[in-house]
């Protein structure tokens, strides 16, 4: 029987904003900007300008049409509203300057760019700690995707899921996620070797030399999902600048910018970790108002603020965990429906292709054969 033997998971709509006490740019509701928008930290705009440059183009065209600062007027101690961010990014693809430009981004994203919450992963006693932590604060981070780290014997392994419906820009936002974590690994311990695989859910590209280079280890095209898969005895590899002091004080900073966030997710969060102290036995609308000692009306006007909802985290929560089930265990779908306190397994079937588009067998099987294709 296969142990679902850690779980450490990410979950949401989109990340928080505030990254560094950053300074927000304030829209005017004429310029498209929702109220409770989401924003992200502005370094993702900024390094993609600055790629768009190198290839000769202007971006300024490209930032005006999202409503973002034009020129060198945007610093990544700033943020942007993600939603800005995602349409800038559609409007750099459009050009067509490289199939690979979520890699190129991607390379470029060293700790030092991710602020204290960089400072806090390259400080970590081992690979694990940094992983654990990275993911706790990844809200901090401007990420479109939900991370999860999943450690049971078939080895460690990172996967990136994707919040919504797949855009045009699906392949930009795992590569770059995917690129930076293999940049960030080498920050840590000045190499490679921690990776075993890579997989990613579309076809092989013609050329594979790009990938080579930036995740030196075997590489899985048409997988049901990308994943990074991670030798378990990395896991306790010491980073190169581990330092128990500053990550402690790197870790306090980033628990008290999360805390400082007003109106960018902050509440979402505080539901999820509600939802996840029992999870299969999840506490009831009210029950989360009284853990967080708020009332009911209180906290679904915060949570329509941050454009979400109890339902809506809920059903994250379980999507989630539902599809570690499947990945993980061989727990059958009746027994997984139960665990996620569905009526029964028809009910929690059909939520589940609402999810993924897809019958829990289904996706079970894909998985089961993407892990045969592993070493």
């Amino acid at each position: 029987m296969f142990r679902l033997t850690n779980i450490f998971v990410i979950f949401g709509q989109s990340p928080l904003a505030t990254h560094q006490k950053a300074r927000s740019l304030h829209m005017s509701s004429s310029s498209g900007r929702s109220p409770g928008e989401r924003e992200h930290p502005a370094i993702g705009v900024v390094v993609l300008a600055q790629l768009l440059r190198e290839f000769g183009q202007d971006p300024d065209p490209l930032l005006a049409a999202e409503g973002l600062p034009t020129g060198l007027h945007l610093t990544h101690h700033e943020t942007v509203a993600a939603s800005r961010e995602l349409g800038f990014i559609k409007r750099a693809l459009a050009l067509n300057l490289d199939p690979e430009l979520g890699l190129l981004a991607g390379q470029r994203h060293h700790f030092g760019v991710f602020g204290m919450w960089g400072l806090a992963i390259v400080s970590s006693d081992t690979l694990a700690d940094a992983i654990r932590l990275g993911l706790r604060y990844i809200d901090l981070t401007h990420t479109f995707l939900a991370w999860s780290f999943v450690s049971d014997p078939d080895g460690p392994r990172l996967s990136p899921h994707e919040r919504r419906q797949p855009t045009t820009a699906r392949r930009f936002l795992l590569e770059r996620d995917l690129a930076a974590a293999a940049t960030l690994l080498v920050d840590l311990l000045g190499h490679r070797h921690a990776l075993t695989s890579v997989s990613l859910p579309y076809p092989a590209p013609e050329n594979l030399q790009r990938y080579q280079a930036i995740f030196g280890c075997e590489l899985v095209f048409d997988a049901p999902a990308a994943e990074i898969r991670i030798h378990p005895g990395s896991l306790d590899a010491r980073p190169l600048q581990a330092n128990p002091m500053a990550a402690r004080l790197a870790e306090e900073q980033c628990r008290q910018l999360v805390d400082q966030m007003s109106g960018a997710g902050s509440t979402v969060q505080a539901v999820r970790e509600a939802l996840m102290e029992k999870p299969g036995q999840f506490a009831t609308f009210d029950q989360v108002a009284l853990r967080l000692k708020t009332s009911t009306r209180s906290l679904r006007r915060k949570l329509a603020a941050e454009s979400s909802s109890y339902r809506q985290v809920l059903d994250q929560v379980r999507e989630t965990l539902a599809k570690a089930y499947l990945r993980d265990t061989r727990l059958t779908v009746e027994e997984i429906a139960a665990r996620l306190a569905y009526s029964d397994a028809a009910n929690f079937s059909h939520a589940f292709r609402r999810w993924s588009g897809t019958a829990p067998g289904r996706y079970r099987a894909d998985a089961m054969i993407s892990a045969r294709k592993q070493p």
